[in-house]
Order: C-alpha cells, then sequence, then structure tokens
C-alpha cells in the first residue's frame, strides 16, 4: 500500500511538474528525432506508442499517460528521481530533456 502511494505521488508531482513548473516550450522548440533508415518503419501511432511505452517499462521507467501522443517517464535509482516527457507521432519521437539511455532504447526497438 505504502508502495502504491509513493508511486501516485510521484507521478502526481511529475504531471505537475512538467504543467506548472515546465519552462513555456512549443513542439516546435523540442528538438524532433526522426526515424529514418535503410528499413522504412511504418507504425501506426498506438503501435508507436506501445512500443515506446513497453520499451521504457522493460528498461525500468514507469510510465504515465499524458496526452495522445505524450507519455511522461519516471525512473527511481537509489534516491534520485528522473523524469522525461517523451512526444511521438507515427513518423518521430523526442524525448526532453534529453536521455541517451532511453532514446537508444527505444531506437532499438525500433530498428533504427
Amino acid at each position: 500500500m505504502v508502495k502504491i502511494i509513493g508511486l501516485v505521488l510521484i507521478a502526481v508531482y511529475g504531471l505537475w511538474f512538467f504543467t506548472v513548473k515546465a519552462p513555456d516550450v512549443s513542439i516546435d522548440d523540442i528538438q524532433e528525432q526522426e526515424i529514418s533508415g535503410e528499413t522504412e518503419v511504418k507504425l501506426t501511432q498506438a503501435q508507436m506508442h506501445d512500443t515506446i511505452k513497453a520499451t521504457a517499462e522493460k528498461e525500468g521507467w514507469l510510465t504515465t499517460e499524458f496526452k495522445t501522443n505524450t507519455l511522461i517517464a519516471e525512473k527511481t535509482i537509489q534516491n534520485n528521481s528522473t523524469s522525461v516527457t517523451i512526444t511521438f507521432s507515427k513518423s518521430y519521437f523526442s524525448i526532453s530533456p534529453e536521455n541517451t539511455d532511453l532514446k537508444n532504447a527505444i531506437n532499438s526497438a525500433l530498428n533504427i
């Protein structure tokens, strides 16, 4: 029960932090990572969502639905908590602030 309450508090704090405390940044300001490579990846937005969510959770991240094209991922190692926002569509995803390990894991899952 205590773990559930702790996870709920972390999720609520993450949502609050990214909606209230985050600087005003538009989607245009987020550096997008284009999905490219020799093999063209054809996914629906739902498939992209499921791939990103499954990969993040496999890597130990707790994901929270924020919008239809946005996930908030949180990870706690020892007493250090990290939160990122993952924005995506059928053709790209971006992670803000940048997290190389998560980005590489998602690229790998998408076979890029």
